[in-house]
């Protein structure tokens, strides 16, 4: 049986970090954790105290950055695959087997990666992660379409290209999958959900700082050998499409970007190229909260309260929409203002799935999803 060796690099991060450790409680494959503080002043040790049944090696203090720590964590853990997840990210229940699957039925293969979803500080759903792809080693240097909770190494294709760069800040993710396929690493794409990342205002991804966009650029003149990076462009207009209050050059440069992304796309259909950029996931179009017929949300929920009625805004915001929660609960509500409202009964285990569709309308939009807690 294939073994994991999973570092959780933190720090005050606390209040999220519950989240990924519960999730790996939810994991029937073994493996071993690193849990690596950076030295964190919030109540740290009392979260990880209540989880020291699944620490392996647990280590706070000053460090020299997130790179470092992941790197450092990996060599103090055992494991055939190697993986890190983010305080503040988490697993789907029963991922880890799912990935080791793959790896015991093909002794060759060196990556897998999976679909992730994007969900609110609280937990909620916003998106699933839009650039995923199979795998195209051409495609991965102008494109960071893995997600890097939602991806997975055998150890010894790690080990061969050195592991991860510590220098790096905000890529260091992208350049080991970059360097592992210059390698001739064996990536697979499975079509399975396996990690949730949050999304916020002050996490790397969402951060503009210059310094992130620099190191864009290396990854398109080291790995794709490109003199004039362009890829930084796409990367740009998502971070500000994220962004709630924008500036007017903001709004300007949004505008022109979303132009350019339309001229794209167009560009792509024209010469064929458009069916897997076009492909929904789960009933959504990538990038937009548009959906296709009907949209699947599968979400894992860690929080020790309960649902107690779902909310969603919806457009058009008048129609009828029908809602199934686990393909059993199924109600027909009509939307209010652009927001349905549905009371939640009793839901076992970690896993939810709701289902939504508008009947009579093969388009419309998800454009946001809550719950009360009991």
């Amino acid at each position: 049986m294939q073994t994991f060796a999973i570092v959780i690099p933190n720090f005050n991060q606390s209040h999220f970090l519950p989240w990924a450790l519960e999730s790996l409680r939810h994991q029937d494959n073994p493996f071993n954790l690193a849990v690596m503080d950076g030295g964190s002043t919030d109540h740290f040790h009392d979260v990880v105290r209540a989880y020291s049944d699944i620490i392996t090696f647990l280590s706070s203090g000053p460090d020299a950055g997130q790179a470092a720590a992941i790197r450092e964590g990996k060599k103090r853990v055992q494991g055939d695959i190697v993986s890190w997840l983010n305080a503040d990210d988490y697993y789907f229940p029963g991922a880890l087997d799912k990935v080791a699957s793959l790896f015991e039925h093909d002794p060759d293969l060196d990556v897998v990666y999976g679909d992730a979803i994007h969900v609110t500080p609280e937990g909620f759903f916003l998106s699933y992660f839009p650039p995923i792809q199979a795998f195209n080693a051409e495609d991965l240097t102008r494109s960071c379409f893995i997600c890097q909770p939602a991806c997975f190494v055998r150890r010894s294709a790690y080990n061969a290209v050195g592991g991860i760069d510590p220098a790096l800040h905000y890529t260091m993710d992208w350049d080991l999958w970059c360097r592992l396929s210059k390698s001739g690493a064996r990536f697979e794409y499975m079509h399975e959900l396996l990690a949730a990342v949050r999304y916020y205002p002050g996490t790397k991804t969402l951060d503009r700082n210059w310094l992130r966009y620099k190191e864009i650029w290396r990854i398109e003149r080291k790995y794709g050998r490109r003199p004039l990076p362009v890829s930084w462009a796409g990367f740009y207009r998502f971070d500000l499409s994220c962004k709630r209050r924008r500036t007017a050059s903001e709004r300007i440069w949004l505008r022109i970007l979303d132009r350019l992304r339309g001229f794209k796309k167009r560009l792509y259909h024209s010469q064929g190229l458009s069916k897997e950029l076009n492909r929904p996931i789960y009933g959504f179009q990538r990038w937009e909260p548009v959906v296709e017929g009907l949209c699947t949300i599968h979400m894992p929920w860690y929080d020790r309260r309960d649902w107690k009625r779902l909310h969603l805004e919806v457009e058009p915001g008048d129609a009828d929409y029908r809602v199934a929660l686990h393909d059993v609960y199924d109600q027909t509500l009509s939307a209010q203002r652009g927001r349905l409202c549905m009371d939640v009964p009793g839901l076992d285990g970690p896993l939810r799935k709701i289902s939504i569709v508008c009947p009579g309308r093969p388009r419309w939009r998800l454009l946001g999803f809550s719950c009360d807690l009991d």
